[in-house]
């Protein structure tokens, strides 16, 4: 069993960004603890910022999340029943049984338009050149970009000694980062293999980038998935560990607001 609690804040302050930037970033779940002993609890958090870096904790926000779930070895829990609105952290979670916790965010459509420097930069930082390619084959490098985009998170929660086998179970997300094998059964200076599927089917020949935060030193591996999807990550250090990557495509329905469409994905856990 495990127990999500609800946590209220006395003040609720809310960030404005410039649109621009609030598209820079990108976004993760991350608990405070990621090592738990039965019965303890931790807060779980919705981050933004850069290769873990935090610049803003974001509050559960209901019209934006389209799922929230918490899946177990005996089963999943939609934790959107216990998150309050436009608070934060997102919720506090707690377990009496041992196995690895999974927690799926999947965040909605949000638009946005980039002048065309601002749009190539963006699509440099984040390793997809085949956007500027297409781009130039349209004929659209000089025009402004119009782009939807949606996010889909997940983050991995050890409690106790039992490292459970759904810490590498396909979700079924749109796109997911699947770890080949449980990250608990790790130690620093091993390598963890991990696989990306887009609709489904492996995504290859896509920059995935692996960021590390230990204590205030945080580093950075870019790689690119292979034929099959599939990636392999050194972890060689201890602490947060986030593996993430963007996809984009031309929009394909209802694109009356965008011509772009992209699908952000991360996946966090720690590392003692």
């Amino acid at each position: 069993m495990f127990a999500i609690k609800r946590i209220l804040s006395a003040t609720i302050a809310v960030a404005l960004l410039l649109p621009t930037a609030a598209f820079a970033h990108g976004y993760w779940l991350e608990a405070d603890n990621f090592f738990l002993k039965l019965g303890q609890s931790t807060a779980l958090h919705l981050f933004v910022g850069e290769g873990l870096k935090r610049d803003e904790e974001m509050p559960y926000q209901a019209r934006k999340t389209n799922s929230f779930q918490m899946f177990s070895t005996t089963g999943k829990f939609d934790m959107r029943t216990m998150a309050e609105d436009e608070v934060k952290p997102l919720v506090n979670f707690s377990a009496d049984t041992a196995g690895t916790f999974v927690v799926s965010m999947e965040r909605d459509w949000s638009f946005i338009t980039l002048k065309a420097d601002e749009f190539d930069a963006y699509l440099r930082e984040e390793g997809m050149e085949y956007i500027i390619a297409e781009r130039e084959r349209l004929k659209e490098s000089k025009t402004p970009a119009r782009e939807r985009y949606s996010r889909f998170l997940k983050t991995l929660i050890q409690v106790g000694d039992n490292r459970t086998g759904n810490a590498k179970a396909r979700l079924g997300s749109r796109l997911e980062i699947v770890p080949l094998d449980n990250p608990y059964s790790k130690k620093p200076g091993d390598k963890l293999g991990f696989q990306v599927f887009f609709d489904g089917r492996p995504l290859a020949g896509t920059a995935v980038f692996a960021d590390n935060r230990d204590g205030e030193s945080i580093s950075a591996q870019k790689l690119t998935t292979d034929a099959d999807g599939k990636l392999t990550v050194k972890l060689d250090r201890k602490g947060v560990w986030l593996v993430r990557l963007v996809h984009m495509q031309r929009c394909e329905k209802n694109c009356r607001d965008a011509d772009w469409e992209s699908f952000w994905g991360s996946l966090s856990f720690g590392m003692n």
